[in-house]
């Protein structure tokens, strides 16, 4: 189902955005699994994606990027101190190349830990962390995944496909 409105009082496209999101069931929207690691092998996660909400249909940041809500939910984490040292669970958001880091907050089994991601390609790891939790994580990982949009490359600068000739 799609609507389409030129003019909405005021300027808004309010219907549109109403529409276009009603037509979407949470199993349609895209998401990604959060695989595990050694420390944490029974663990189970799950990263829902979703376009956020804007009057104008698809919300984008000044310079043209997607910005997505994110809600990340985790089951069976062990206790914390099973694997080491460390007072609770972060969720981190992070560029492919880890160049980048944002921290999205404290994340607890069996709960929805809900932020945003403007970045086209993107990490989600959870770590064990200290009391003190910087801007980066120090701790242990526990659980990555990574966007949808992470796994598609390009490969127009390989040489098979410059000239559209194989390279002889």
């Amino acid at each position: 189902m799609r609507a389409c409105a030129t003019r909405v009082a005021g300027g808004a496209l309010l219907l549109a955005t109403v529409l276009a999101t009603a037509a979407f069931s949470s199993a349609d929207l895209p998401g990604f699994r959060l695989a595990t690691t050694a420390k944490a092998p029974r663990a189970r996660g799950w990263v829902q994606l979703s376009p956020t909400m804007s009057p104008f249909a698809v919300a984008v940041r000044r310079d043209g990027r997607l910005v997505y809500d994110l809600e990340i939910t985790v089951h069976d984490l062990p206790p914390v101190a099973y694997v080491g040292a460390y007072k609770g669970y972060e969720a981190w958001l992070a560029s492919p190349n880890l160049d980048l880091v944002r921290r999205l907050g404290t994340i607890r089994n069996d709960s929805t830990l809900r932020g945003t991601a403007d970045w086209n390609k993107f990490t989600v790891i959870v770590s064990a962390e200290p009391a003190t939790v910087g801007d980066k994580w120090t701790g242990a990982i526990v659980m990555v995944g990574r966007s949808p949009s992470s796994l598609m490359q390009s490969f127009a600068d390989h040489p098979f496909y410059n000239s559209g000739a194989p390279p002889f």
